[in-house]
Parts: structure tokens; C-alpha cells; sequence
């Protein structure tokens, strides 16, 4: 009996004829699941376990799994270590003219007007405000000499109103028609300033009132008047107060000179100071800001006394800025640690996975900052965001490997590839499998992750410079933390099967219309 010959399409002739078609066989042929912990010719994710990258990172895993508690252990020393080191090494440096290089030309231009006016850099300006000009100006005197007496604290403290030339001299500092106004009334008064010289007591004041009475004329009967309506005006406050009403304030000999009614610029003194900064410090001017405040409760300088004391200048605008900073960033860290948190639950579904994760996230956040303490040493107020930059990048490496880790568990329970007996997958064998699947891509994703946080190394700009290098080593720290850290922490808290891939019906559903629609959905 004649057999007939099979005729194969054409096309299962290519691929067997031709080098182009028996590769496209090759990649789509079908080849038996790799055993558990063993060196497969192709692994169940379809990826050539041949690739020397693979091989590399899949026997690094393998290792890490078969010294799971070496590893761990080591790792702790590391974190320990390394956060001994931050927290008693690295200085936070908050001046921002200090992020630009010291060698830009207006920064060389700067340090020289500094040097020549030291009195308009850093400085703190203290005012006082009170209830006459008088009590201004006693409270800020008292005050500046306080200060003064504090090197330690300030460095320089200039009181123009106190300064002994401008004490003898601010007169000519008039224009001549007040200058002249001014002498008339002390010619008006000069008699009763003279007595009370004598005799300052009331005694003085009576003898003075009697004297004007039988001596004095038209015009030094008016001087008097209004003179006696100062003590009265202050004669009645002093009795409203003790009566239980408003305060009263001592006589202001400043306002009867005038004859005028005292401005509210009239009733404020202004001291300027050079406080010592401590840069090493989120609050660089706390502790000479706290000693203004206490050295003015001390000396009495209160509202119930008629006297108040702000505080102004660009040392204080500095710390309010940097107050406003750190409560942002506390505001702004709680809300990233909730959400990263909820994300990770929310795609994990595994309180294992997400433990392990945050625990490798936390590793490779201290060591990323002891690298920044033995590379840079301080951190400026752009260097510090490396640290929302490494939990945001380095949370997707450890939920990359972790999706593929379970999917490599729940692939093996349902007696898929990589399954030992009764088709359940050993925990080294999903380890390798999630290495060999995901490892390649998280090590591109780093690579070229850093790359683009290097390229801000040549800049002068130091902020951004020390920014960059300390982000750009701590996607490799991120790396080896995920391919380290975490699969030894899997390999002691291996995940459970269940018997199926979880799937997302919202992604289920994305996948479909993809599909379904992809010209639509590429616009």
C-alpha cells in the first residue's frame, strides 16, 4: 500500500530552512519548566536563563537565599552603622547663598561687601515700641547694654540712640528750622528744668509754680500752662490706675520739650544686631532669637509696662522660612509615608511583602545617608530632598521584584513552572525566578535613573551638584538593597501560596480596551 507524503505548509518550512525562520522557532518553542533550584536551559518566564546577566543576579539571589540569616545580620550592622555615623556626623547647612559655588564671580563680589559692611548681612533687628518716648528709649538702652553683654551671642549690637556721639551730637542732625523751634521751647522751659535740677522733687515743682506766678509774664504763664497739663494729664492716669482703671505711664519730659503730640515713629527705638549663627542648625539664629526675648522679660520690657519688643531682619526672616520648611516637610513626609504605605498594600496584598519592603526601604534610606556623611559631610536645603527622591524610586524596585516573586509562588501552586512536588514552587526557586524576571530591568532602571541624577554634577550649583551625586549613588544602594535585603528577608518569611495571581479588575479592564481598541487608545 502506498504511503502518502505529507506536504508541511510553507511556512513550517521557512522556519526549519531558513537561519531567519529556525530562530522565530527557537523563540517560540516550548521548553520543559526548569526544576526547582536548578540551572534551567529556559526559566518559566520564557526569559534564556543563558544570559551571563541572569545567570549573575539569579546566583547572587541564590547565595542570598542560602545565607538568609548572615546576610540579615550583616545588613543590621551596616544600618546601624550607618545611622550611628548620620546622626553624629552630618551637618545640615540651611544658607542658601551657600548652595551657589564660592568661586562664581558675584559670589566673590558678595563675601568682599560683607566684609567691608558686615552690618547688613545676617543681622537680627530688635524694636522696641512704648507708651511714651521716654519709655522707649530707656527700655532700649537697657536692652542694647543687655545684649552687649552677651558676646557669646551677638557679635556686634548698635544702638544709634544710645551712642555717645550721636548723645551729643544728633541735635545737628535737625534740620535748622526744628533745630530753631526746639531752642525756643527750652528758652520757654529753661527756668523750670533749672529748678527741678536743683530740687527734683515736689517741693522743687511747688517752689518752681511760685516763682512763675510772681516773676513770670504773659508768656511764661502760657509755657507754664502747658506744662501743668502734662501733670495733670499724668496725675489723673496715675489715679484712674490706682482707681482699678487703664495703666498710666510716667511723665514724658520728651513730649512736653516738643510741645507736640507724640507720632507712633516717635514712641519706637530700633537696635541693630549681628547674631551668632549656627549653621550646623535647622535654626541658626534660635538661640540669639530666645535670648532677645528672655533678656527683654527680664528687664521688664512688657505690655503691662508700657513696652513691647519685635523682631525683625534677615536672620529672622531666614528661621521663619525655615520653620515654614520643616513643617512642610514633616506635612508633606507623613502624607508620602500614608500613601506609600496604602500603595503597597493596596498592590501587594500581602502584610508580608509590605513589611519586607518597608524594612528594605528604610536599610537603604539610612545607608544612602551615611554615604552622604562620608562623601559630602552637610546637607543644604535642596541635597535633603534625596531622601523623598530614594523612597520614591526605590519603593517601585521592591514592589517589582515583590509582584514577581508572588507571581512566581502562585504560578507554582497551581502546579506551574518552577513547582517542586505537588507543583508548589520552593521559596529559592521563586526568589531566582523573580530575580532572573525582573532583576535585569531593575538594574537598567537604575542605571539610567542615575545617569540623569549624575549629569547634575558639573553644575555650579552646588545644591543641585551634591543633589545629584547623592541621589545617583543611592539608586545602586537602592539596587543592591532589593536584590539583597529583601529576598534574604523572603527567604526567612517565605510567602504562603494560594492558588491564584490576584488580579485587578480595573486592570483587567484597561488590558481589554487596550486590546480591544489600541489605535484609539494611542490617539
Amino acid at each position: 500500500m502506498r504511503r502518502r507524503a505529507v506536504v508541511k505548509p510553507r511556512s513550517e518550512r521557512y522556519k526549519r530552512e531558513s537561519p531567519k525562520g529556525a530562530k522565530v522557532l527557537r523563540e517560540n518553542s516550548i521548553t520543559a519548566p526548569s526544576p526547582p533550584g536548578g540551572h534551567p536551559g529556559r526559566h518559566p518566564g520564557g526569559h534564556p536563563g543563558g544570559h551571563p546577566g541572569r545567570r549573575l543576579l539569579a546566583a547572587w539571589v541564590r547565595l542570598v537565599h542560602g545565607s538568609a540569616r548572615v546576610v540579615l545580620a550583616l545588613a543590621l550592622l551596616l544600618t546601624a552603622g550607618a545611622a550611628q555615623l548620620t546622626i553624629t556626623r552630618i551637618g545640615i547647612n540651611p544658607n542658601t547663598t551657600d548652595m551657589l559655588s564660592e568661586e562664581l564671580p558675584f559670589r566673590r563680589y558678595d563675601r568682599a561687601l560683607s566684609q567691608a559692611f558686615p552690618q547688613f548681612s545676617d543681622n537680627l533687628i530688635v524694636v522696641v515700641e512704648a507708651a511714651t518716648p521716654d519709655l522707649a528709649d530707656d527700655g532700649a538702652r537697657r536692652l542694647a547694654a543687655a545684649l552687649a553683654a552677651r558676646p557669646a551671642l551677638f557679635e556686634e549690637v548698635f544702638y544709634p540712640d544710645g551712642a555717645p556721639f550721636f548723645r551729643r551730637n544728633g541735635l545737628l542732625y535737625l534740620e535748622p528750622g526744628e533745630l530753631a523751634a526746639l531752642g525756643d521751647r527750652l528758652a520757654e522751659v529753661q527756668p523750670l528744668l533749672a529748678a527741678l535740677a536743683v530740687d527734683p522733687s515736689l517741693r522743687g515743682l511747688a517752689g518752681v509754680l511760685r516763682q512763675a506766678l510772681d516773676e513770670g509774664g504773659p508768656e511764661a504763664a502760657a509755657a507754664l500752662g502747658r506744662a501743668l497739663d502734662h501733670f495733670s494729664e499724668t496725675a489723673e492716669a496715675l489715679a484712674t490706675q490706682r482707681s482699678g482703671g487703664a495703666p498710666a505711664w510716667p511723665l514724658s519730659w520728651q513730649a512736653l520739650l516738643s510741645g507736640e503730640v507724640p507720632e507712633p515713629a516717635d514712641k519706637r527705638r530700633f537696635i541693630t544686631v549681628r547674631p551668632v549663627l549656627d549653621f550646623a542648625s535647622l535654626e541658626p539664629a534660635a538661640a540669639a532669637i530666645s535670648a532677645v526675648r528672655a533678656l527683654a522679660v527680664e528687664l521688664g520690657l512688657t505690655a503691662d509696662r508700657g513696652l513691647r519688643v519685635r523682631l525683625t531682619g534677615s536672620a529672622v526672616m531666614f528661621q521663619d522660612e525655615l520653620h515654614s520648611l520643616r513643617d512642610g516637610m514633616g506635612l508633606v513626609g507623613l502624607i508620602s509615608a500614608v500613601l506609600v504605605v496604602g500603595l503597597l498594600v493596596l498592590g501587594l496584598r500581602s502584610l508580608r511583602l509590605v513589611a519586607a519592603t518597608l524594612v528594605t526601604l528604610i536599610a537603604g534610606l539610612i545607608w544612602t545617608a551615611g554615604f552622604a556623611t562620608l562623601a559630602i559631610g552637610e546637607l543644604n536645603l535642596i541635597s535633603v530632598a534625596f531622601a523623598v527622591l530614594f523612597i520614591g524610586l526605590s519603593v517601585d524596585f521592591g514592589i517589582h521584584f515583590c509582584l514577581r516573586y508572588r507571581e512566581a509562588v502562585e504560578g507554582g501552586a497551581g502546579g506551574g513552572a518552577g513547582g517542586g512536588p505537588g507543583g508548589d514552587t520552593t521559596p529559592e526557586a521563586a526568589l531566582v525566578e523573580a530575580a532572573r524576571g525582573v532583576g535585569g530591568a531593575l538594574t537598567l532602571c537604575a542605571v539610567a535613573a542615575a545617569i540623569g541624577f549624575f549629569s547634575f554634577l558639573p553644575t555650579a550649583y552646588r545644591g543641585v551638584s551634591e543633589l545629584g551625586l547623592i541621589a545617583g549613588a543611592g539608586m545602586f544602594i537602592a539596587l543592591f538593597a532589593n536584590l539583597t535585603v529583601l529576598p534574604a528577608i523572603l527567604s526567612l518569611a517565605p510567602l504562603e501560596p494560594r492558588g491564584r495571581v490576584p488580579h485587578s479588575p480595573l486592570g483587567d479592564a484597561l488590558r481589554r480596551l487596550a486590546s480591544a481598541r489600541p489605535r484609539r487608545v494611542i490617539g
